[in-house]
């Protein structure tokens, strides 16, 4: 059976933030990181979980 090659998946969602913003989630070798989905923002994380980057990205939007 051939090895298929490790696929790197990337959920956009949208936090529910004053104003709401766009966050890409990806996980890359077992370890998550998130960015706003603009062009030119850089990646936050690493993270041990998808839940933990979820938590930075909203804690983050919403810090003044």
């Amino acid at each position: 059976m051939p090895l298929l090659p490790l696929m790197q998946m990337t959920k956009t969602i949208t936090l529910e933030t004053t104003p709401p913003v766009s966050v890409k989630i990806w996980e890359k070798n077992r370890k998550h990181f998130w960015a706003y989905d603009y062009p030119g923002c850089s990646k936050n994380g690493a993270f041990r979980s998808y839940q933990q980057a979820l938590e930075d990205a909203y804690e983050f939007s919403t810090t003044l």
